[in-house]
């Protein structure tokens, strides 16, 4: 017990004696001590960077046309005082990555009002934006042009973008509206010879371009040997153009990309339009078949070239001369919840000449000559979350191009027929991913067989043995792509 009691007093008496020492340090010696003494501990375990303990929610959802709730491709959603933004994809999606806080969001779009929202961001929100047409009244004549986005600006090269508007306004050949002749008066476009709706992209041939309607190829893009293109400018929405740096998910071309989009179909109201020309004459009617969820739209165009030419042409005797072209574009959209979509397009083209002759002998002759496109296109569109997005498309494209001749002189007969075409199956793929609002990135793959008819030729002659032959080919064609656009500083992005 005398043992322990020492030893705390020895303790205690060199606890006072370092006190002491201490109260009698050098003024500088002091401050430092203190100065160590509330230095905080800062570990990396509980250290965030400012940047990363900003949180951030991200708005998604659809951009529609108020009246039709036709989804709208390329629209503007834009955070002024941020400076970030993006465009809706194809089907009228976009994502947007911000920080937590209020925000306005600018909706613009060429030809419709804008629209503003106040968002006070504390989660991630889905936004279904209607955007009304544009209609002012104005007392004077303005004279006015769309603001462009500079070249400099963007990563996608040589694209020029057609709004459907301006193809009414454009003066064309007998008053047809016509899609290919308002891309030969953009730059880097020329068309062949004159009234003829083939085209030329830098010094590349018509055959170089790949023509896309609804994802589905359009081999042949003509009507009336040329002078015609074979889409109806009243059922289309959206046309782009690409003239270089064609993204990779249409594959290698070598002169230019054109895609066509078709409308969905008005949701909301029946409606139609008709067109009376001078060579042809078309039909439109569109509406909802359910509404608010499923919607049509149907489009005929006919040429009555050959009914116009028949008082001029003996019809007496049975003989018959003439020549048409006719189209039918068919479109159904259906909504099965605010994240799948379903499109089903249908495409039918066809020209056709012919000559039906009856001689006073009783001989006779018979001469066919036609070629068209069928497409038909079914995609369903997904929406994982609101930064992944996917669509999901079945393709099937057509071309045909055959000849008939009969003849029956002094009961002799001879039959010549002769074909020849391609039919393509195409399963593909894409995905829009949207990390943040400086980066997107596109994914996916395509698988296409090809069936391919260079000669299907049938001869029967009663002097000659009957030939009946049909060269056929197949073959498969694959392919897997990504592209990513991101904007790593204000002054410098990477594509």
């Amino acid at each position: 017990m005398k043992k322990a009691i020492c030893c705390t007093s020895f303790f205690l008496v060199l606890f006072q004696q370092g006190q002491a020492k201490m109260n009698r340090l050098p003024c500088g010696i002091e401050k430092g001590i203190h100065k160590k003494l509330w230095t905080p501990l800062i570990s990396e375990d509980n250290y965030l960077p400012p940047d990363q303990s900003e949180k951030k929610y991200t708005i998604s959802g659809y951009v529609t046309e108020s009246g039709s709730g036709e989804n709208l491709l390329g629209v503007s959603v834009y955070v002024p005082e941020l400076k970030i933004g993006t465009t809706t994809n194809d089907y009228g999606f976009f994502s947007l990555t911000l920080p937590q806080g209020n925000h306005e969001v600018v909706i613009s779009y060429i030809g419709y009002g804008n629209e503003k929202r106040q968002l006070n961001l504390l989660e991630d929100k889905i936004l279904s934006i209607a955007l009304k047409p544009s209609a002012q009244n104005l007392e004077e004549v303005v004279v006015t042009a769309d603001e462009r986005i500079k070249e400099s600006k963007v990563t996608q090269m040589s694209k020029v973008q057609i709004n459907p508007a301006d193809i009414q306004d454009i003066p064309a050949l007998l008053g047809e509206k016509d899609v290919m002749k308002t891309l030969q008066l953009m730059p880097g476009i020329q068309g062949g010879s004159e009234g003829s709706s083939g085209f030329f992209v830098r010094g590349g041939t018509p055959d170089q371009n790949l023509i896309i309607l609804d994802d589905a190829v359009v081999y042949n893009s003509n009507h009336l040997f040329g002078f015609f293109s074979v889409f109806n400018g009243d059922a289309i929405k959206s046309v782009e153009a690409f003239k270089g740096g064609f993204p990779a998910r249409f594959g290698g071309r070598l002169s230019s990309v054109i895609k066509l989009d078709m409308k969905d179909g008005n949701k909301e109201k029946l409606s139609g339009k008709v067109n009376i020309g001078l060579i042809s004459s078309s039909a439109l009617l569109e509406g909802p078949i359910n509404k608010g969820k499923t919607s049509f739209i149907a489009s005929g165009r006919r040429t009555y070239a050959d009914i116009m030419a028949r008082p001029f042409i003996d019809s007496d005797k049975g003989n018959k001369t003439g020549y048409y072209f006719t189209d039918f574009n068919f479109k159904i959209h259906h909504i099965f919840s605010p994240k799948d979509k379903l499109y089903w397009s249908n495409y039918f083209g066809q020209d056709k000449f012919y000559d039906n002759s009856l001689y006073e002998d009783g001989d006779k002759d018979k001469s066919r000559l036609q070629w068209g496109n069928i497409t038909s296109t079914l995609r369903w569109n997904h929406q994982f979350n609101n930064k992944l997005f996917s669509n999901t498309s079945l393709i099937f494209s057509n071309y045909k191009f055959k000849i008939l001749i009969e003849e029956d002189f002094e009961d002799q007969k001879y039959q010549f027929k002769s074909s020849s075409g391609i039919n393509d199956y195409t399963l593909k793929t894409d995905f829009d991913y949207y990390p943040n609002s400086k980066h997107t990135i596109r994914f996916g793959a395509n698988a296409t067989r090809h069936n391919f008819t260079p000669q299907r030729l049938l001869l029967k002659d009663e002097f000659n043995p009957d030939i009946n032959n049909e060269q056929e080919l197949n073959s498969f064609e694959g392919a897997i792509y990504a592209e990513d656009d991101w904007k790593l500083t204000d002054k410098l992005s990477l594509s």
